[in-house]
């Protein structure tokens, strides 16, 4: 009647199912079970026999049965095998060129590498005769070492594979001097991020004798970046790396109160700025990359610069000038902030602030110094960070009148676990923002769901860069040359 059942095919099938007769099967049922039962036999199915594996580990490997070369390396023997040596690029070149070793039944390694011991080559022999490696992370270097001087890429990814997951305060400074050493680019840039985090958040900020061990090198590196972490303003790296070389010129076992770190600089005899004395002159190219514009906003720093003497006078005076310059610039409405800074200029010159934000909740916050008459705010929530041009009244004649002020900024979040590495980040793109008084405008939004901790950097830039301004100079003298001759 229109509905697509009837009343016998109802009773048919209660039928069936009371007296436990089932529905015959149709050639259509037959066709789509074959095909499925098709489609699962078709690929190959791969399974490892772990006991073939382990047999041949335990024979050949362990028991040197059957072995056609011996090789001796750290004054070990080794009773192996060619064909699983030719496995390894070196043995291969060894053995399939016309060297002396290629028929020889006894083999001697010179080993020169002090990182390579007698562990790390039972390792890496081992791992010829057996895939499944296990990998120590507190005895990995050595592992890493032998495996590149017997050209064995493969294990070589799996130790940068270990050592990027336990990148942590024991094993860093270790791993960064290992892929420095070995050419290890990939795991040299994961142990750079995690300093650049960490420098200051955690060797620093926690009094860590740890501090003293990072090289002059790697300290350059560091400060020269522009995505260092700094907690505070620029001025906090200069005092870190005032402990720092307190540090590395005295007793490394314990930390220094900073009263004694500035008695020692501002009690000198000596009135050479400490970085032109004989054991001042190896950090030179460390304080060559602090952004020495960002170190004299505020009137006690500069104080304590002064007081200090470890950067020279020269260094200063110039960047000084320039700065009073800007001063005058503002005052006269000639300059109203960056609008137009390439990006690479930007990372170069802009001044680098830091905050960890402990708790959930509303943040507000200023970075204290002096920036041109632009007293900014920063305010972060649970998933945004903002700025703010703040003008009271009060304070109206310490800041700009000018009523539209441009300040460039990017802005970085970062969560980190418990081997400090981090977890999750997200950067905003460099904004170039135009602020009128009292305006607010955000800079990101991230994910409000993180656990804290969170820390926040910021790279900020309040004026056109010296290198800018000369251009525009320039270009307005061209402009005036050119009218005048007409």
């Amino acid at each position: 009647m229109g509905l697509g059942f009837s009343t016998e095919n109802i009773v048919e099938n209660v039928t069936n199912f009371v007296t436990g007769r089932k529905r015959k099967r149709t050639d259509s049922d037959d066709e789509e079970m074959n095909k499925c039962i098709e489609i699962a036999l078709r690929p190959p199915k791969k399974k490892k026999l772990h006991c073939t594996e382990n047999y041949i580990y335990k024979a050949l490997f362990l028991e040197g049965q059957n072995s056609d070369v011996t090789v001796c390396a750290l004054g070990k023997e080794h009773h192996l095998h060619r064909v699983y040596l030719y496995q390894s690029p070196y043995f291969a070149s060894m053995f399939g060129g016309s060297w002396l070793e290629s028929t020889k039944k006894y083999i001697t390694i010179d080993v020169v590498d002090p990182a390579i011991t007698l562990e790390s080559l039972h390792v890496v022999f081992g791992s010829l005769y057996n895939s499944d490696v296990t990998l120590n992370p507190l005895e990995i270097v050595p592992i890493l070492a032998t495996a590149t001087m017997f050209q064995m890429d493969g294990l070589i990814d799996l130790c940068t594979e270990v050592m990027m997951e336990t990148i942590n305060p024991k094993t860093s400074l270790d791993y960064y001097n290992a892929s420095c050493q070995y050419g290890d680019r990939k795991l040299q840039e994961a142990c750079i991020r995690w300093f650049l985090v960490n420098l200051m958040t955690h060797y620093y900020n926690h009094s860590n004798m740890e501090l003293s061990t990072i090289p002059i090198s790697l300290m350059a590196k560091l400060v020269s970046h522009p995505d260092l972490f700094a907690i505070q303003t620029e001025y906090s790296i200069y005092v870190m790396l005032k402990c720092w070389i307190y540090s590395m010129q005295n007793d490394k076992n314990e930390w220094p109160p900073i009263g004694n770190v500035n008695e020692f600089f501002s009690n000198r005899t000596v009135k050479t700025p400490f970085l032109y004395t004989a054991d001042g002159r190896q950090y030179i190219s460390v304080f060559q990359h602090l952004r020495l514009q960002n170190l004299i906003t505020h009137q006690l720093d500069i104080v304590f610069l002064l007081r200090d003497n470890i950067i020279p006078k020269s260094w200063l005076t110039p960047v000084a000038l320039q700065q009073w310059k800007n001063v005058l610039r503002v005052n006269q409405n000639e300059e109203k902030g960056p609008s137009n800074v390439p990006d690479e200029l930007f990372l170069k010159e802009s001044i680098r602030c830091g905050r960890i934000l402990n708790s959930k909740g509303r943040h507000v916050w200023r970075w204290t110094g002096f920036n041109f008459g632009m007293d900014l705010l920063m305010i972060a929530d649970e998933n945004t960070v903002s700025i703010k041009r703040n003008h009271r009244s009060e304070f109206e004649q310490l800041l700009s009148f000018q009523t539209t002020r441009h300040v460039a900024i990017r802005v970085t979040v970062a969560q980190l676990n418990e081997q400090k590495q981090i977890i999750y980040t997200k950067q905003s793109e460099i904004k170039k923002v135009s602020l009128w008084k009292g305006q607010e405008a955000v800079i990101m939004t991230f994910d409000g769901n993180l656990e804290y901790p969170l820390i926040l950097s910021a790279n900020i830039l309040y004026i056109t860069p010296e290198e800018i301004q000369n251009q525009n100079d320039e270009s307005q003298q061209s402009t005036e040359a050119v009218n005048t001759s007409e």
